[in-house]
């Protein structure tokens, strides 16, 4: 009787675990399972990788000076600075990527934080160009921009030591060691545990425009999946792996590739921009004074792209942007909502109003509250009229869709939208 009681209790702390851990992400709109916070996701990544990394360099295994090591990080450095701008937070991370020499391997990885690698298989195997190498660590940067990283942890932590553990440790006080070990285990796992083919389809749409964007070919992500494909005999079948294969992913870069090809023109025809170093040393992390005159600083610089974004958003951001947003789903879309509000309100405080607005406009729920965060968002934009329509607009939808009923996020939502209507 006793373990019977345990299971049930188990199984339902599972499913309330599940439901208060679904997260909406700000960049791709999708709901994911997060049991990890973002601090601890980046400090026990560090942790884990200054492991790794240690370990391989007693083994002679880490090429620091190489001119092939050089070459990466001057890729890199090209794309963190596009990334930070539509993940303007991760300006400060700790980014660092590393060469591991290991000429059978051909992968290269993310963690959460920035802490990259990519090993030597990927030229002694695959004869791969710079701008295919641009491709790998665009798609990998993608996955921890998307927090794909912090995703695989939670689902690790899940399955090594099962919910009422990875409850009970990152909970209390008490087990905060078990949490940090369960914690750096994960991040460890995490690099070995495949992607979602979600995940996978967000990095390579991600990758392959944070490549255009800081000017490297998109034709490089095909010729780089192709040689993949001939280098593995063709992979598995779409239907037995969570990876999409080799040959079909190719299929979809190519035409991923054709709609950022305008971006990478851009980019190639413009003058390089001053942008800060991102893989500077760990104590220059959070430096003020700029190494060159008239160089921003990551913050400044992050700040100053914050209103663009990725081109699968653009459209429907340029709508919003001229107040044409329209929100009409309720029930296949009140799960989406009920889980990203709270972050909404987030976003909000630390007026993050492209990252608010496009989570709002990705989820699509039709609520006072909706168009009320959509209005705050353009304001802080300084879109004046759009404001004004989407305030407009929470006041008609709160005469039958006010978000009392479903929670309101502490928030008055008439009340504070007439108000900014009389300013």
């Amino acid at each position: 009787m006793k373990s019977a009681v345990f299971k049930h209790l188990g199984l339902t702390l599972a499913g309330v675990m599940v439901l208060s851990a679904c997260t909406t992400n700000p960049i791709t709109g999708r709901s994911q399972f997060m049991i990890v916070s973002e601090s601890m996701a980046v400090t026990q990544s560090a942790a884990a990788y200054n492991q790794m990394m240690g370990g391989l360099a007693e083994k002679h295994q880490v090429e620091d000076d190489s001119p092939r090591a050089q070459q990466v990080r001057s890729i890199t450095e090209r794309l963190i600075a596009q990334a930070v701008r539509y993940r303007p937070g991760s300006a400060s991370w700790a980014w660092e990527v590393r060469v591991i020499n290991d000429s059978k391997v051909v992968n290269a990885f993310c963690m959460a934080g920035g802490k990259m690698a990519i090993y030597t298989g990927m030229w002694e195997k695959l004869k791969a160009t710079d701008d295919e190498i641009a491709q790998v660590m665009g798609h990998e940067i993608a996955h921890a921009l998307a927090d794909h990283t912090r995703e695989r942890m939670s689902i690790a932590m899940t399955s090594q030591a099962g919910t009422q553990l990875a409850a009970i440790a990152l909970a209390s006080r008490e087990h905060q060691g078990i949490a940090l070990a369960g914690a750096q285990m994960a991040a460890l796992l995490a690099i070995e545990l495949p992607n979602s083919r979600d995940g996978e389809a967000e990095a390579d749409q991600i990758g392959i425009e944070l490549a255009a964007r800081a000017g490297f070919d998109p034709a490089a992500a095909v010729s780089l999946w192709e040689k993949m494909a001939k280098e593995g005999g063709g992979g598995p079948p779409e239907f037995l792996s969570t990876h999409p294969s080799a040959e079909n992913r190719a299929a979809r870069l190519r035409e991923l590739g054709v709609k950022v090809q305008p971006l990478y023109a851009a980019a190639k025809a413009r003058a390089p921009e001053s942008a800060p170093k991102f893989l500077a040393a760990k104590e220059a992390i959070n430096e003020r004074v700029v190494t060159r005159p008239g160089e921003p600083t990551r913050e400044e610089y992050a700040r100053q792209g914050a209103k663009d974004t990725l081109s699968f958003m653009t459209e429907s951001f340029e709508r919003f942007k001229r107040g044409e947003t329209v929100l009409e789903c309720r029930v296949q879309c009140s799960y989406g909502y009920n889980n990203g509000k709270a972050q909404w309100k987030q976003l909000h405080a630390r007026g993050l109003w492209r990252d608010l607005a496009v989570s709002v406009i990705q989820v699509g729920y039709l609520s006072d509250l909706s168009y009320y965060f959509l209005a705050e968002a353009a304001r802080g934009l300084q879109l004046k009229e759009a404001s004004r329509t989407y305030y407009r607009r929470a006041l008609d939808a709160g005469k039958q869709y006010g978000c009392a009923a479903e929670g309101c996020e502490g928030l008055e939502v008439d009340k504070l939208s007439r108000a900014a209507l009389t300013r």
